[in-house]
């Protein structure tokens, strides 16, 4: 274990998750499960933008143990105010409908809460009913469609959730 490796505690049921603070270290296998989770209409970031986005101070990386479901929120300000923007969050197939997704947002929850952040913005790939119906039920509203935002053709939904 390397001192990036933690124990994030959910506050909703006191179980430990196996999850811990991803760094640039961990570029090879985040890269690996974006590979496996998306494709290029999906948005998958290139190895380039993951080493800037792993050496970012205002993102926050978690990634499970194995390495099979990571999330990424970066700390945005526009001057007048501060929230989180969930900018990815990834669970390898083999292990979707486990729970994974939502550990892993209520662990960014936590983070935030620690920060003083009380509003998280995303996106979602319209067609994506699965995530779609894991945000709903971590409190998030669809605020929006977003034409054309993953590729031509291929829309995505802006999502929010405030009171975190």
């Amino acid at each position: 274990m390397t001192n990036l490796d933690v124990k994030v505690h959910c506050a909703n049921n006191g179980a430990w998750m196996g999850l811990r603070k991803a760094g640039p270290a961990d570029l090879d296998r985040i890269a690996a499960l974006e590979t496996a989770c998306f494709g290029a209409a999906d948005g998958v970031f290139s190895p380039r933008q993951l080493r800037n986005l792993l050496s970012n101070p205002n993102a926050h990386w978690l990634l499970s143990l194995d390495g099979k479901a990571m999330g990424c929120w970066l700390k945005v300000s526009n001057g007048r105010a501060q929230w989180a923007r969930l900018y990815s969050l990834a669970v390898h197939p083999a292990l979707r409908g486990q729970g994974w997704g939502k550990r892993l947002i209520e662990a960014g929850f936590s983070w935030m809460r620690t920060e003083g952040l009380t509003a998280c913005r995303a996106e979602v790939k319209a067609d994506n009913l699965a995530a779609r119906k894991l945000y709903a039920g971590c409190g998030f509203q669809e605020a929006g469609v977003l034409r054309g935002y993953y590729a031509p053709g291929v829309d995505g939904v802006r999502l929010s959730r405030t009171g975190i």
